[in-house]
């Protein structure tokens, strides 16, 4: 460093000191090799349904007929089913019978509001 001027050299100097303080926070200062190394994600809670059911309670409405049965039912093909079990019904509640003879069926009840 014989021909460089003295001004330079404290440049020099005060730069390779400054740049050695800021050696041991180069480990802070630096990335991560994945931005998402150290997160993990909280796992979502699970919310509590309850279901109500109040069969006590008198509606306002009744629903009857063939439609409104199997909505009910758990698997509607019973409903055809000559060896369905008899807690599925008969399929005399969904019949229309004649008020002037009640032995003879009128016809089939598809839908029908009862209130």
């Amino acid at each position: 460093m014989q021909g460089i001027s003295p001004r330079f050299q404290m440049f020099f100097l005060s730069v390779a000191l400054a740049a050695m303080a800021f050696m041991p926070m180069r480990s802070l200062l630096a990335q991560q090799e994945s931005p998402d190394a150290g997160f993990i994600a909280p796992k979502p809670k699970k919310a509590k349904v309850e279901q109500k059911t109040d069969l006590g309670a008198p509606s306002a409405y009744d629903t009857q007929g063939i439609v409104a049965q199997a909505f009910k039912m758990k698997n509607p093909l019973q409903m055809v089913s000559p060896l369905a079990p008899k807690r599925d019904g008969d399929g005399h509640d969904d019949i229309a019978w004649d008020p002037d003879n009640p032995e003879k069926p009128k016809g089939i009840i598809f839908f029908g509001v009862q209130w």
